[in-house]
């Protein structure tokens, strides 16, 4: 984000809740009176943590290989509670934020007034929508951070945005209704380098570099040929004519030579620019209570938090090129042929006539697809069973699937249960997850069509278009609930993953944390969801300070 946008943003929510906020701080009383200095001082409170984190990766075939690591964190908030409002700021530090989003060091700030059965909210916030236990299918407000896989806890993995809302709660009835307005989108967060960067995010910035690389060497070419010609001719008015032409071929160079070396220090301007209104974001949800059951229904006008590659303009750019040699068989035709038997591949010698008579690829272009999600979920209790469901249907721009670079519609579910066991204080908890994309059919089509490209269409899986996961967690607490081990097991059904995350929690005290951790990763073969990943097992030791 943009300091800017930020800074007049929050100034926006200060002002917003500025009304309440005063009436609040009447109650101090001039700053000399110290009449009642624990009821005042009562209403602020200061916490925060200091962690370190040890962690060993230990998929290596030699003992000196293991790759070991050490995390610092760190976290602080400040709270206010009034009468008719309170506010509460939490920051959160840790290295990869300072180096990549330090926007996001603000974790949270919230203003919040209360107005009777009306409740409003502004400024950096967090929401969960859904019943599901730390998993959801509708939850779209908030991107995420997996610069560390999915190892970190849901809620602390959500990135805070910048938003207003409002619940109302009627009177009458066990009902509430939300509004929330977000004019800005965040979007979900990868490592950009290491063991958990995305093989697709990294062949995306390599494959863009590449062809600007390309394309520059053939306007340098052409720059070359240009200002040759101009010094070899002696006719005045010739001569003239091919200055201009090559002044006009050195400032194109030059100006690609501006872009290319922009695209190598940030190769994130790739990404469509996020800081306008076009990619707000706002939605409804009403939730109830009837005796036991809880019951809730939504609707999300947003975006996806991922981006999608349109290839169309890049296809458009080779499709010419390939004309452009047919039609002249007796010189480009020979060259291209001449290329091949000298063992390059069709791209190869594509790129090399490219090259050399600067032809131009264009770029694959990214953006954010827009949707809407209308979903409805429920929670109860049967016998010693509290159950969860949750289910959406998420409607894009492409109806019918035929976009290749677009989502298709898909639909979203989420059931599951918890249950305290009658020993150990134990907890067991199940839920199956899993998506389906609507008219998959089309998705095979779009890939064959345009696999010699490289080109994907944006829901084409080799594994089918089902996706369900089963995630098991079991908890139990010993020692005065001071020792706590803990296991969580995630199988993805189609696409063959494994992911195994033990722990075992010591508090020697209330403010001191000791835990040590793991997680194992195994694959069925290279088309599994988390296959770029299966290298990276490891086990950690950690120790947390509250304070």
């Amino acid at each position: 984000m943009k300091k800017t946008n930020a800074i007049v943003f929050l100034g926006l929510a200060l002002a917003l809740s500025a009304n309440s906020f005063a009436q609040d701080f009447d109650d101090f009383g001039s700053f000399g009176d110290f009449e009642d200095e624990s009821a005042s001082s009562s209403k602020l409170e200061l916490n925060g943590s200091a962690s370190v984190e040890v962690r060993a990766y230990v998929d290596a075939d030699k003992a000196e290989d293991v790759e070991v690591k050490a995390t610092p964190s760190g976290k602080l908030s400040l709270k206010y509670d009034g009468n008719k409002s309170d506010m509460n700021i939490t920051l959160s530090i840790d290295a990869e934020k300072v180096k990549s989003h330090p926007e996001d060091i603000v974790d949270e700030l919230v203003l919040r007034g209360y107005f009777g059965n009306l409740m409003l909210e502004t400024g950096k916030l967090k929401v969960v929508w859904g019943k599901g236990d730390k998993l959801h299918v509708f939850d779209n407000f908030n991107a995420d951070d997996y610069s560390d896989f999915i190892i970190t806890d849901y809620i602390d993995r959500r990135i805070s945005t910048p938003m207003i809302r409002g619940t109302y709660s009627f009177p009458a009835a066990n009902i509430n209704l939300e509004a929330i307005y977000t004019p800005l989108l965040s979007t979900d967060h990868f490592a950009t380098e290491g063991r958990w960067e995305p093989a697709q995010l990294s062949s995306l910035t390599d494959g863009a570099t590449k062809i600007v690389s390309m394309n520059l060497l053939g306007l340098e070419a052409k720059a070359a040929a240009a200002n040759a010609e101009a010094a070899a001719e002696t006719n005045a008015s010739a001569k003239a004519a091919k200055q201009q032409a090559a002044i006009a071929a050195d400032k194109a160079y030059l100006e690609y030579l501006t872009y290319a070396n922009e695209l190598s220090s940030n190769p994130d301007s790739i990404f469509p620019d996020l800081m306008n209104l076009k990619y707000s974001q706002y939605g409804a949800r009403i939730l109830g209570t009837v005796g036991i059951f809880d019951f809730g229904a939504s609707y999300y006008y947003g975006w996806y938090k991922q981006p999608s590659v349109n290839y169309s303009s890049y296809i458009e750019s080779i499709d010419g090129m390939k004309a452009t040699i047919a039609s002249n068989p007796t010189t480009l035709g020979v060259a291209y042929a001449e290329l091949i038997s000298q063992g390059k591949s069709q791209s190869e010698a594509l790129q090399s006539l490219a090259v050399a008579n600067a032809w131009q690829f264009s770029l694959p272009t990214l953006d954010y697809d827009r949707k809407q999600t209308f979903a409805v979920e429920g929670a109860t209790v049967v016998w010693h069973f509290n159950l969860r469901g949750e289910f959406a249907y998420n409607l894009t721009d492409d109806f019918d699937g035929t976009d290749p670079w677009v989502h298709n519609n898909s639909i979203a579910w989420l059931g599951g249960f918890d249950i305290d066991l009658p020993f150990w204080n134990a907890n067991l908890n199940v839920q199956e997850t899993g998506t389906l994309i609507l008219h998959g059919d089309e998705c095979d089509t779009n890939q064959n069509q345009y696999a010699e490209y490289n080109a994907n269409d944006v829901d084409y899986s080799k594994n089918g278009y089902t996706n369900n996961k089963i995630v098991c967690n079991f908890t139990t607490s010993f020692l005065n609930d001071r020792l706590t081990p803990e296991i969580t097991a995630l199988y993805g059904i189609e696409n063959g993953d494994l992911v195994i995350l033990p722990s075992l929690t010591y508090k020697p005290d209330q403010n001191l944390t000791l835990t040590a951790k793991g997680m194992y990763i195994w694959c069925r073969d290279e088309y599994s969801e988390f296959s770029a990943w299966e290298k990276n097992s490891f086990v950690s030791l950690s120790a947390q300070y509250q304070f």
